[in-house]
Formats: structure tokens, sequence, C-alpha cells
């Protein structure tokens, strides 16, 4: 409105240098005006932008949450599989581990970097053991005799199997320890 006003003015101007005064403000006026409308449509473009990046950055996030939850949830369902049905070579190891326990820890004499060493001994030797066609199936009194004469340890291994046990309501008594 303001350069039309100008523009009439500059016409309606009866001397030179009020036309020129006019002409230069219509100038000014207008070129204000034109910056001020390629501002407004740059910041209308920069603001459509910023909102498709966000919009982008929003549904990345979503879309990397999403993974990690699929993962956590799959790695959980995994780790209760392992716990809740470990593999017969799993429990092979486990079961040779807690008959050579105590054989470790006498060889060790109490010693706790030494018993490591020895447990991480035993590990490394099971690990390779496992892959052994019949590991899960061989009983562990042989298993156990022939990693103690491998590990050439010393001592002796008692193994308690269940076999061996009395169960508790057969009526079969145990024999006592005389007292007396």
């Amino acid at each position: 409105m303001l350069a039309r006003d100008l523009a009439a003015q500059a016409r309606a101007a009866e001397t030179p240098e009020e036309k020129v005064a006019l002409a230069a403000a219509f100038q000014k006026t207008s070129r204000a005006v034109r910056l001020t409308l390629a501002l407004d449509a740059k910041l209308e473009r920069q603001a459509a932008r910023d909102a498709r990046d966000e919009a982008r950055e929003a549904k990345a996030a979503a879309d990397d949450a999403a993974l990690r939850e699929s993962r956590v949830v799959e790695a959980a369902e995994a780790a209760r599989l392992r716990v809740a049905e470990p593999t017969p070579a799993e429990t092979q190891k486990r079961r040779v581990k807690g008959v050579l326990n105590r054989l470790l820890w006498t060889e060790a004499e109490g010693d706790e970097e030494e018993y490591e060493i020895l447990r991480e001994d035993l590990d490394a030797r099971l690990y390779e053991a496992e892959d052994a066609p019949g590991f899960a199936d061989l009983p562990i009194e042989v298993l156990a005799q022939a990693l103690k004469a491998d590990m050439r340890l010393c001592g002796e291994l008692v193994v308690t199997t269940a076999a061996r046990l009395v169960p508790a309501n057969t009526g079969v008594q145990s024999p006592r320890a005389d007292t007396g």
C-alpha cells in the first residue's frame, strides 16, 4: 500500500526534485517489499525442510528403537532357551566341572590364582572335548578320570551320582557309623 501511494505521489509531483525524491523512496520501499517477500518464502522453505528432517529423524529413531527392542526380545528369548534347555553337551560339561571342582581347589592348595588357572584349563579342555562324537553320552566318571589324568591332577576323585544315592523313602537304610 505504501509503495502504491508513493508511486501515485511521484506521478503527481510538480517539481523534478520532488519526483526524484519520491521515485527514490518508491524504489527503496519496493525493494524492501521484494526482499521481505523473498525472505518469507525462504523461511517457509526452511521451515518445511526442517519439519521433513525432524520427521525423518523421528522415524529413524523409532525404527532404531524398534530394532533394539526386537534384538532385546530375541536375546532374552535366546537366553531363556539356553537357561531353560541346556544342550546335552552343556549339561555334561557342567557336571564334569562340578565333579572336578573340589579336586582343582585341593590341587591349587587354596591359591585363588592357581585355582582360576586350573579352571580355565579345564574349561579349555572341555570346550575341545565337547566336539568329539559321543561326548554327551560318556559316563561322567570316565570323562572326569580322563581329564584328571590329562591335567596331571593328583588326589582322590570322588564321583557321587544318583545311582549311588539311596532314595529317602525306600526303607533301605544306609550303614550307620559306629559311635560306640
